[in-house]
């Protein structure tokens, strides 16, 4: 039996990597020591759902440099960094003398330290193999396995078109999505009458946050994401994660970031001074996303995946009428969501059983 350290940051990597890495390991009989690292995209409730993972033990994001200076704490056999800065990683590896794997969807610095490193995608597995001291392998998308891992009742009844919506899973971003989105869903509801609408807010919740979402006219379900997009006909999302969950449910969706919510997304370490200048901070920063989604090209995985635009992107100065008009004429229009979900199909979502795959060549590098 290996011991092996997993340290996952941000709640997408977390639930959508970390959990099926976990399950997958435990199952073989492995030990883990799971590490919440600390990041800008928290949402706060990691660290509790760290513990629902089923690790043998788990380090809080506040805890990680006192766990490496404290004594007697059992030794892994390796790390396995999912996502965030190799730092981490790297500091555990020197400090135990021990190989480090990571599992990431985009290059950075570091991976030449990493005695193997693993993606989703092949399109991934190229644009990072000059940055790695190896060829890096596509394993699979973990993600994809995080939704069968999903359970809960079917929240769907009846007929009418069911709408999904992602209110994303950082407290601070859902208060404020939870205000715009009760004025969408008054034009909404007198666009698309009969429409089901079900706010996705599991596992980043607490129960009576979903009470509020009910007030403002939404149903909520504490069903697995998995288990919700398996019935749903379109969504409303913001990027992240939750996009390539969209993937492989092959749901279509319209991601929308309305300016209003760009001063609650995370800035990096550096910037964040400047963009908490008062007056001019949040205009900077304003400019500064517009650039970058220049720059990027699209914020969504399956656009990013596909290079083109398979999911609508609607960003810049949206009122909540405007979005629901905007979303209003996709959802309505059948052939667009049949045209979209066979758009869907025709993206490469990588090899099957990526948590199985990723242990496998984690434990033959070991060997």
């Amino acid at each position: 039996m290996e011991r092996i350290a997993i340290l996952a940051n941000g709640p997408g990597e977390l639930w959508g990597w970390g959990r099926p890495v976990t399950r997958e390991m435990k199952s073989a009989g492995h030990a883990v020591d799971l590490y919440v690292l600390p990041c800008q995209f928290a949402s706060g409730s990691e660290a509790k759902i760290g513990l629902r993972l089923g690790a043998d033990r788990v380090v809080p994001p506040g805890d990680f440099w006192k766990s490496l200076a404290a004594s007697g704490a059992e030794k892994p056999d390796a790390v396995l960094q999912l996502g965030g800065d190799l730092l981490y990683g790297r500091a555990l590896s020197a400090r135990f003398k021990i190989p480090l794997f990571s599992y990431s969807y985009g290059a950075k610095k570091g991976l030449r330290t990493c005695r193997a490193v693993f993606t989703a995608f092949e399109s991934m597995a190229r644009s990072m193999s000059p940055m790695a001291s190896d060829s890096v392998e596509a394993v699979g998308d973990l993600v994809a396995d995080a939704l069968r891992l999903d359970e809960g009742e079917v929240p769907w009844i009846g007929n009418g078109l069911k709408v999904a919506v992602f209110p994303g899973s950082r407290p601070a971003i859902r208060r404020k999505a939870l205000a715009f989105m009760a004025d969408f869903l008054v034009v909404a509801r007198k666009l698309l009458p009969e429409a089901q609408w079900f706010v996705l807010l599991f596992p980043f919740c607490e129960p009576e946050e979903a009470v509020l979402w009910e007030k403002a006219g939404f149903k909520s379900s504490m069903a697995g994401t998995g288990v919700v997009l398996a019935g749903a006909d379109i969504a409303l999302t913001q990027p992240g994660t939750n996009t390539l969950e969209l993937l492989h449910a092959g749901v279509p969706s319209v991601v929308a970031v309305p300016d209003a919510f760009i001063a609650d997304i995370p800035a990096p370490t550096l910037l964040a001074p400047l963009f908490g200048l008062p007056g001019i901070g949040p205009a900077l920063k304003r400019k500064a996303f517009r650039r970058y989604i220049g720059k990027r090209g699209y914020l969504s995985w399956p656009n990013r995946l596909s290079n083109c635009e398979v999911f609508p992107e609607v960003t810049g100065m949206v009122a909540p009428e405007a979005l629901a008009e905007r979303f209003a004429s996709y959802a309505g229009d059948r052939e667009w969501i049949e045209g979209t979900r066979k758009a869907l199909g025709l993206i490469d979502r990588g090899p099957q059983n990526a948590a199985t795959r990723l242990r496998e060549r984690i434990m033959e590098k070991l060997a």
